[in-house]
């Protein structure tokens, strides 16, 4: 043994060692000879004489088994089986590991058993920490037998003996009347699982007193409270007294109509509450005892007492519990019974056959669960207090009788009834008509046990800063961002003429709409509280599996979130539970549903439609913005903007509800555009340049995708179809929500994020937009065509610019090597002559370089000596305005424009005559001999040419 006391004492009365061994060790290593000290051993553990029951279970070789708490005859582990156990109590009759079986244990177990036998390499909970385990042996026969070379992390304790032999090791403690160890096995002392255990245990047994016949069953719950509250993981063995006799004079039963259990003792226990029904055909008073034993062998005890048990008397709803709701009238079945064997027989001569009038009186008003009160309870129109007494006067027919019987609160109360002057008939001897009913017991006595709840629960005080929550999709206030939180209290409340109705809220339950200020007047329940251990008054929120709002295929039920299951409170029971922190995280309008169980019965549900919940905000989850042409883009010429805009509750989740809100409850975002360049509070609004004034209301779901390739950023216009250079501008882009008067009302969403501020020349408070990623280089462009001149006969070459404006003037953008031009598209007019045939001509379409044109690329030919021809490129379809008194305009007729696409952001007001296409004056000039010069006009010469 490793681990002993410095002195090496250990808890035995004697100790034998036949080879005087120095089997004992200490922490420090030291080893000596152990030393018997009956003063450390500890007083006997309250141990459980239990009957094994269950089924045999062996598990083969190579399998993987789990292994769940509960009662087995036999358990045995072969060969190299797996068994995982999954926490909580066994119990076992005999459990045998052998070979190489292996045994896990998962979280804190406890393991009875009479009989243990381990061999071979059998291990169990060989990797775990020993508190995880404790295996209990019972009985005066109780064995623990451990052998060959396995080992255990347990805490061993046994009524009767422990033998180790082998090399089997435990690691942990053992604790028993007698230990026997032989070979080289192994005690290794962990005391680290060891401590006083936190947890307070109760055994409970209700009702504390009860009335019954020898003819019928009394019900007797017994509970394990944990802290105050049921341990629904508990597993165990139930004692109870008086014990079952074999002649069934007195019995416990699992049921009401069940067969006797065989035995009083090691009765199983599951989930921390059993229900017993007692019965004696023994007239008089019964006391009942109970006791259990926790997982930390703590022996739990309770009792309860006295059950009366009668040989005849009043049975109240057939001998069952009668089912109210608060507020409702009913009726109780009176039936005057005696016993005969074990069955009760109605004494069909209480009452005449065309009825009789009785008296009884009712008293003895018992608040059971809760054992508090104050509401009468009213029989046969009577209200009958806690300390009274009323006298029904009722007419009973061969036996029976209804008394109307209700009850305005909720709860188990009983109350007794008795004629104390019926007396059994005295049959004559060898009487064949006449039933002696133990004629030395005189009087009729009955308890009837009440159950009454509350009939719903009403939906009051719905509050989202005190407004209207009666919103839908379709119409109506808005109530609440997704995911804020709302409050509401609930209140039980009794039955009223209300029909319950039909399922509205879709959950297949019919249901009770209660948000009305009728239902939040009406009168509550003050007994529907929880007490520790005696009864639970419970609340369960929740919401179907539709919106109420919008609906259709693809919506979504979305998830309610807060404080959804509730036990009332004494207080709360009369003024209602309010809860503050109940959100949704869909949008539209949502069924709210409030259900219960309450001893044994259901509580009719109590609904309200809640809306309407609009998204807590709008996200652009991506975007971008894109230049035309690289790192520019010229006024009036299309770019790419796109942005992908989702809708989403407070907690970033999407609301796939908000596409099927109806249009004018969805919101509309607008573009803006602002100048970026733009400095301090300066004006920076370009959205009205804008080409299109774009409003974006399509939401798919959550979802609002924007994407354009169209948009332009227009140039200033002075006149008819002038327009007046200006910029350049950087131009950000943005997004905003189109803007409504009756937010405060409608409930309107907003981007979460506006950090693009929007400047007016009004010096307005600035408009805020959530802003696009990307933005463009906005520049007033223009081509420009340089006058050329040259010999006939040769290629003329036209220079090609591309300028834009910039601090007062154009200069060449260097940028460009997308702009366009053609030869074989131009318009001409003859200066000289109206008809000419020179022409302008390139190979094809031509971009550009840095701005500019290659000498070569764009050249005019085919003209006469000493003619002047102007020709437009032609970067649009429309024709330049003639001017009076000059030669007309030609079309080359060979295409409608210069590039795959219209260019009319290059044009410009050139001749006063608004813009268009550029132009340029081309002169073919005159040979004069060998010096190759070409005159230009030299005055006298040729008159008929105009420099320009």
């Amino acid at each position: 043994m490793i681990g002993t006391p410095d002195n090496f004492h250990i808890g035995f009365p004697t100790i034998r060692s036949p080879n005087e061994l120095k089997a004992c060790v200490t922490s420090a290593g030291s080893q000596g000879f152990c030393i018997a000290d009956p003063s450390m051993m500890v007083e006997k553990p309250a141990f459980v004489d239990f009957i094994p029951s269950g089924d045999r279970i062996s598990i083969g070789s190579d399998k993987v088994t789990t292994l769940p708490p509960g009662y087995y005859q036999s358990v045995t582990i072969e060969g190299n089986a797996t068994v995982d156990l999954t926490g909580g109590e066994y119990w076992i009759g005999e459990l045998n590991i052998t070979a190489s079986g292996h045994v896990n244990v998962n979280g804190e177990t406890v393991i009875n058993v009479i009989r243990f036998d381990i061999s071979g390499a059998g291990e169990l909970n060989h990797t775990d920490k020993p508190g995880n385990l404790l295996i209990v042996a019972h009985s005066d026969n109780a064995e623990i037998n451990l052998s060959g070379s396995g080992e255990f992390h347990a805490y061993v304790l046994s009524e009767n003996k422990v033998t180790m032999t082998g090399n089997t090791v435990i690691r942990g403690a053992v604790t028993a009347k007698e230990l026997n160890m032989s070979g080289s096995p192994k005690i290794i002392a962990n005391l680290s699982g060891c401590s006083t255990p936190n947890d307070n245990y109760e055994l409970v047994i209700a009702p504390n007193t009860a009335y019954g016949l020898t003819c019928e069953r009394i019900p007797v719950d017994f509970t394990v409270l944990k802290n105050g509250t049921i341990d629904t993981s508990f597993v165990g063995n139930l004692n109870v007294s008086p014990a079952s006799t074999s002649n069934g004079e007195v019995c416990w039963a699992a049921s009401k109509n069940g067969s006797c259990e065989a035995s009083s003792s090691a009765i199983s226990i599951n989930g921390g509450a059993v229900t017993l029904y007692l019965q004696s055909h023994l007239v008089g008073d019964i006391q009942v005892a109970a006791s259990v034993l926790t997982p930390g062998n703590q022996l739990l005890t309770a009792n309860a007492g006295p059950y009366r048990f009668a040989p005849y008397g009043f049975r109240i709803n057939s001998g069952t519990a009668k089912e109210l709701t608060a507020g409702k009238p009913d009726s109780l079945l009176i039936e005057a019974v005696a016993s005969k064997g074990a069955q009760c027989e109605v004494i069909e001569d209480y009452g005449k056959a065309d009825s009789e009038t009785k008296s009884l009186r009712f008293t003895g008003l018992d608040y059971i669960r809760p054992n508090t009160g104050t509401r009468p309870l009213l029989l046969n129109g009577q209200a009958m207090a806690e300390t009274g007494s009323v006298t029904a006067t009722l007419s009973f027919t061969q036996g029976r009788a209804t008394v109307p019987v209700q009850y305005n609160d909720a709860g188990e109360i009983s109350v007794e009834l008795v004629d104390n002057e019926w007396q059994p008939e005295d049959c004559p001897a060898g009487a064949t008509d006449c039933d002696d009913h133990q004629g030395d017991w005189s009087g009729l006595n009955g308890k009837a046990v009440l159950l009454s709840r509350p009939y719903t629960f009403a939906l009051c005080d719905i509050s989202k800063d005190e407004v209207d929550f009666s919103g839908t999709a379709s119409g109506g206030p808005g109530f609440a961002a997704a995911g804020d939180t709302f409050s509401v209290t609930f209140t039980p409340v009794i039955w009223t003429e209300d029909a319950v109705m039909p399922d509205q809220s879709g959950d297949g339950i019919h249901d009770i709409r209660t948000t009305t200020s009728a239902w939040c007047n009406q009168l509550t329940t003050p007994n529907y509280y929880s007490v520790s251990g005696l009864v639970t008054a419970p609340i369960q929120l929740s919401i179907p599996d539709k919106p109420a709002s919008p609906t259709g295929d693809g919506v979504s039920a979305g998830k309610l979130e807060g404080t959804l299951y509730h036990e009332f409170t004494r207080s709360e029971a009369t003024a209602g539970w309010t809860i503050n922190d109940l959100s949704w995280s869909e949008v539209g309008s949502v069924w709210l549903q409030a259900d219960a169980d309450y001893l044994g019965m259901t509580v009719d549900q109590g609904v309200g439609q809640l809306g309407r919940f609009y998204p807590a905000y709008f996200l652009i989850k991506e975007s971008a913005v894109s230049d035309a042409y690289g790192n520019f883009t010229y006024m009036g010429q299309p770019f790419s903007l796109s942005a992908t805009v989702e809708a989403k509750n407070r907690q970033g989740e999407l609301t796939q509800n908000y596409g099927y809100f109806a249009d004018d409850y969805q919101e509309s975002l607008q573009l803006r555009a602002v100048n970026a360049g733009a400095t301090g509070g300066d004006a920076n609004n370009l959205t009205s340049r804008l080409s299109e004034r774009l409003s974006y209301q399509n939401w798919d779901k959550a979802i609002q995708t924007i994407s354009t390739d169209t948009l332009a950023l227009l140039r200033v216009v002075s006149s008819a179809n002038v327009t007046e250079p200006d910029g350049p501008y950087p131009v950000d882009f943005g997004l905003v929500v189109e803007s409504r008067h009756d937010c405060a009302t409608r409930g309107c969403s907003d981007f979460s994020a506006k950090p693009l501020s929007v400047y007016e020349p009004d010096g307005a408070t600035p408009e805020t937009a959530a802003a696009l990623v990307g933005d463009i280089h906005a520049r007033y462009g223009r081509m420009r065509l340089e006058d050329a001149v040259g010999r006939e006969g040769e290629k003329i070459n036209i220079p090609v610019l591309l300028e834009y404006w910039n601090e007062g003037q154009f200069v060449t953008n260097g940028d460009d090597n997308d702009s366009v031009f053609n030869g074989q598209l131009y318009f001409k007019q003859g200066i000289t002559n109206p008809t000419t045939n020179a022409i302008t001509a390139s190979v094809g379409d031509i971009k550009v370089q840095d701005g500019r044109s290659t000498s070569g690329d764009l050249y005019a030919t085919e003209g006469i000596s000493s003619e002047q021809v102007r020709f437009w490129q032609k970067l649009v379809a429309d024709m330049p305005a003639a001017i009076t008194g000059v030669n007309p305009v030609t079309d080359s007729g060979s295409g409608t424009h210069a590039g795959s696409e219209s260019q009319p952001w290059l044009l410009y007001n050139w001749r006063g005559q608004g813009d268009e296409n550029p132009s340029a004056l081309v002169t073919f000039g005159v040979y004069r001999g060998n010096d190759r010069v070409i005159y230009r006009g030299e005055r006298h010469m040729n008159p008929s040419i105009h420099i320009n």
